[in-house]
């Protein structure tokens, strides 16, 4: 089709146009309503989110203050999305420090909480938190309600408080302020079901938060969801399954430009591959893993790439690079094990100096109406003073006891009273460490009791309690004082057998395996218990925690190939031939 030459007058028109859109920019209402939509598309359009940013940047000369610092916390909370934590603080902090509307203080309050929680900076975190949480009541805007309560179920999940980021999950979605909340809800609650064993396949409300969040567009928190489904496949050993729903939903979530979620789906891809045999796919995925893992920052699914990639190579035969993944793997993982125990004491240190503050202000609020009495009656105030340095002593022995109380929550298993992971890591290093000194020899030996699902699935998760309890009896039976014993998590047991070389470790494990085979499950049933062990001595794989667990947990791998219930040893043959 072709075009006449255009008039004057038309140039004209064209040209003040543009000058007009140049000079002015938007107009109020149009910046009110562009910002408005921006944020409620942030997570569910990331595209069109970044255009109306520009946009807006584009036309901030007419702006009033509160659209300048509305703008301000949307590019907030999009240096946070995007991973850049330290910006994001700066601009959120600079704009709490500045701003005279108190929902927008609050709403970027509760961004910086959740920033400083993922950059791992969980003091503040939690005792911000604690903040928001006593204004949360004074807050009369229901979406800024919305965020608080989304920051809480979130904190609260990440140091396995799951009842409480369930409490407030449910509040969330019961609040049904938006659609995007209640997506937000459905997301935190699976999380939390999930975290505390409480989900399975089957469960209704899997598939109705997935429906939930998708029939919105909001596909970053489906697909975070859809997480834990492939992980409940892979439970099961339905590898397949677990393939074909990471693949058809790939490219949505690289449509959200969220990285740790695009990181955490490659992982899993190339876990399943691996597990499944198709090593090409699991190669590329473990790749994709680690160069789209946030920089930095130390992750789980950071550190199951870097596993799958050095069961590779090892594999493969490229020793080189198995040692040089096997590395990287040992790093990404102790450092986000640090950052889980970092995150547990955190939350254990906020909540002890939360109840300490309390317990002080209302010492001193005591300490004050005794004062004022002084000036009215001597006596009596001889008489309540008294009274009240025994409330105070009484509260401080409280405190105390509130201290220690925390202290060992942070130390142990909630279930079986042995040392939780982090812990057990963090006293075995030690023991290490003095050990190598005098060349005293120890081992290290991991339990894992076989098909422990079908125990819960069969009888239920208190049965299953039940017999974690006593398999923490059982093995206890056969430990001496200088042994740690510690719990890594849902069936897997890590245990260090002082002065003790590989022989008599495989005799004890021979003694705790018999032990544990004698477990009843009761009801009437005649269902046996069974557990493989898997051990590593310094004089085969030195003093250094990380290589003795790996090399623990190849023999381990043996023995659950070998046929499960049984005990198998790393010998120093092992590496030779792997070398």
């Amino acid at each position: 089709m072709m075009f006449g030459k255009p008039s004057l007058l038309s140039v004209f028109a064209l040209l003040w146009t543009l000058l007009a859109g140049s000079a002015w920019g938007l107009t109020q209402d149009e910046a009110t309503a562009l910002l408005k939509k921006a944020d409620t598309i942030k997570t569910s359009d990331p595209a069109e989110f970044e255009s109306a940013l520009q946009t807006l940047d584009d036309g901030t000369a007419g702006f009033s203050q509160y659209q300048r610092h509305y703008l301000q916390y949307l590019k907030g909370w999009r240096s946070a999305y995007e991973g850049d934590y330290q910006r994001a603080i700066t601009t959120l902090e600079s704009l709490i420090d500045e701003s005279h509307d108190v929902t927008l203080r609050f709403r970027a309050g509760a961004t910086v909480v959740n920033v400083l929680s993922i950059a791992a900076q969980y003091e503040q975190a939690f005792s911000r938190l604690n903040q928001l949480l006593e204004l949360l009541p004074q807050v009369k805007d229901e979406d800024a309600r919305e965020q608080g309560l989304t920051v809480a179920a979130f904190l609260y999940n990440q140091v396995d408080q799951h009842d409480l980021g369930l409490n407030y999950a449910q509040q969330l979605i019961e609040h049904k302020r938006t659609k995007n909340g209640v997506c937000v809800g459905e997301q935190l609650k699976m999380e939390a079901l999930f975290r505390s064993r409480r989900l399975q396949l089957s469960d209704s409300e899997l598939g109705h938060a997935i429906e939930t969040c998708t029939r919105i567009g909001e596909f970053g928190y489906a697909n975070v969801i859809m997480t834990y489904v492939v992980r409940l496949h892979l439970a099961e050993g339905r590898f397949d399954d677990a393939i074909r729903v990471l693949k058809e939903h790939h490219d949505e979530v690289l449509r959200t430009r969220y990285p740790r979620l695009i990181s955490e789906f490659d992982a899993l891809l190339a876990d399943a591959a691996f597990r499944k045999g198709d090593f090409a796919t699991a190669r590329q995925a473990g790749q994709r893993s680690v160069d789209g893992a946030v920089k930095n920052e130390f992750t789980e699914p950071l550190a199951a790439a870097y596993r799958v990639l050095y069961a590779l190579a090892k594999r493969e035969g490229d020793f080189a690079s198995a040692l040089t993944y096997h590395e990287k793997y040992a790093a990404a993982d102790k450092g986000y094990l640090d950052d889980v125990s970092a995150r547990q004491l955190a939350f254990q240190r906020a909540r002890h100096e939360a109840t300490a503050n309390k317990l002080q202000i209302e010492a001193l609020n005591k300490q004050n109406q005794l004062l004022q009495l002084q000036k009215e009656i001597n006596l009596l105030y001889i008489a309540l003073l008294i009274v009240g340095l025994s409330f105070i002593g009484y509260w401080a022995y409280k405190t105390k006891l509130s201290q220690l109380h925390f202290m060992k929550l942070s130390r142990h298993d909630g279930l079986t009273g042995i040392f939780n992971r982090p812990h057990f890591i963090e006293q075995a290093e030690r023991t290490l460490a003095e050990s190598r000194k005098d060349e005293r020899k120890l081992s290290v030996v991991l339990c894992d009791l076989d098909h422990f699902k079908a125990i819960n699935d069969r009888f239920g998760h208190a049965a299953g309690d039940a017999v974690l309890k006593q398999t923490v009896a059982a093995c206890q039976a056969h430990l001496e004082s200088g042994d740690l014993f510690g719990r890594f998590g849902g069936e897997e047991f890590g245990i260090l057998l002082a002065d003790c070389d590989l022989e008599q470790a495989q005799r004890r494990s021979e003694q705790m395996r018999m032990s544990i085979a004698k477990i009843s499950m009761g009801y009437g049933s005649d269902y046996s218990v069974s557990a493989s062990f898997g051990i590593a001595a310094t004089a085969n794989s030195g003093y250094e925690l990380r290589e003795l667990l790996a090399d623990a947990d190849a023999a381990l791998y043996q023995a659950k190939r070998s046929g499960r219930n049984r005990v198998a040893s790393f010998e120093a043959t092992d590496r030779t031939v792997a070398a």
